[in-house]
């Protein structure tokens, strides 16, 4: 099973998680599965989420889709600031 880590900071939190809830269908066309939304406790205009993800290459097309860049756009990401890790779990 792999997952993948995101890491961005937005303007407004309401905002952001507005938008981001929003597409969720696209998500799950890609295989995502919600796991975790956190705001990173030292710097809260942070989010941190993680996806357990079924399919790689289906994550990778989402995470490089027009759609998904108007997405950071109308959510208010800071340009710059969106980080995506792939994790392997080892147990």
């Amino acid at each position: 099973m792999a997952y993948l880590l995101i890491r961005q900071k937005f303007v407004d939190y309401e905002r952001w998680r507005e938008v981001f809830d929003s597409i969720t269908p696209l998500r799950d066309e890609a295989g995502m599965r919600l796991v975790l939304v956190s705001r990173n406790a030292a710097e809260p205009d942070e989010a941190v989420v993680l996806f357990e993800v079924a399919d790689v290459e289906r994550a990778r097309e989402h995470a490089l889709s027009p759609a998904l860049r108007d997405a950071h756009e109308r959510a208010g990401v800071v340009e710059g600031s969106n980080s995506m890790t792939l994790l392997d779990a080892v147990d």
